[in-house]
């Protein structure tokens, strides 16, 4: 799916893919992508010398053995 800033082409599109999602909260998506971006930064700025990396902090795609 290609990203869309517009909420009414978010919401037809989740529409065609049989998801329920009202017109309102399609216009919120965009907020809260912006809210998960810069709460990452700020994770990733956290001073980690001596501990953990920060990355540790961060969720990560992973795979398991059987995939």
């Amino acid at each position: 799916m290609n990203p869309s800033d517009n909420p009414q082409h978010f919401y037809d599109r989740a529409q065609e893919h049989q998801l329920v999602i009202s017109t309102e909260d399609a216009a919120n998506i965009g907020e809260v992508g912006s809210s998960v971006a810069s709460t990452y930064a700020a994770i990733r700025e956290i001073d980690t010398i001596g501990f953990e990396p920060a990355a540790i902090f961060v969720p990560t795609p992973s795979k398991r053995k059987g995939d």
